[in-house]
């Protein structure tokens, strides 16, 4: 399972969506961005949202086959 910075990256990449607007658009420096887009940083709720919002997808997008892991395992559990 790819860690969420990685999937954020290759999806600002798939769409060709600079680091430099992803800070913008959040309100944030690109050094922030860039801590983000290489794992030294771990970003907030708050903070995915907005990146999620700068590239114009669903939040859940990030996690992946993780939330849906988890989903069915709950759901096999009840």
């Amino acid at each position: 399972m790819k860690p969420v910075y990685e999937r954020i990256e290759e999806i600002r990449k798939r769409k060709g969506v600079t680091k430099t607007h992803i800070a913008k658009s959040c309100g944030k420096t690109v050094s922030w961005y860039y801590g983000i887009s290489v794992g030294r940083r771990t970003p907030d709720v708050d903070s995915l949202q907005e990146i999620a919002d700068a590239l114009e997808v669903d939040i859940r997008v990030f996690f992946g086959d993780e939330l849906s892991v988890s989903l069915n395992v709950e759901t096999e559990v009840v």
